[in-house]
């Protein structure tokens, strides 16, 4: 019960730092494809590394409380290529094989990429 508690806890700070860090990523995505014309495959890849060095100092300190580790950085970044691949992917297979706006990709990637990355964080990442 208390783990399954500290779970749902975790995830909710995990989820707010998780919509800043969207917010911070749909700036960045808008800034780079929209004003500066960079193609959207090129533009959602900076714009997610960008995200995940802003996310990853909010969840050392107000999701997990932790403290920074060269360990835990190293992970956290194993974890966010992991979803960098994804997003990579599913951008890709969005605008250039099923042709759809890159901004449906971008949805698509917003559902799929947290979930993945709060599990492997959770449980790998900032363990003990």
């Amino acid at each position: 019960m208390l783990l399954r508690r500290d779970l749902v806890g975790r995830f909710i700070k995990y989820s707010f730092v998780g919509c800043v860090s969207v917010g911070i990523y749909f700036l960045f995505v808008y800034i780079l494809i929209e004003r500066y014309q960079w193609g959207p495959v090129v533009g959602s890849a900076a714009a997610f590394i960008i995200m995940t060095i802003v996310s990853f100092f909010m969840n050392v300190r107000f999701t997990f409380k932790s403290s920074f580790t060269q360990q835990k950085l190293w992970r956290f970044l194993f974890v966010s290529l992991i979803g960098f691949v994804l997003n990579f992917m599913l951008i890709f297979c969005t605008v250039h094989i099923l042709s759809f706006h890159y901004l449906v990709g971008e949805v698509i990637t917003i559902l799929v990429i947290p979930l993945v990355n709060f599990l492997l964080n959770y449980y790998w990442t900032f363990q003990t």
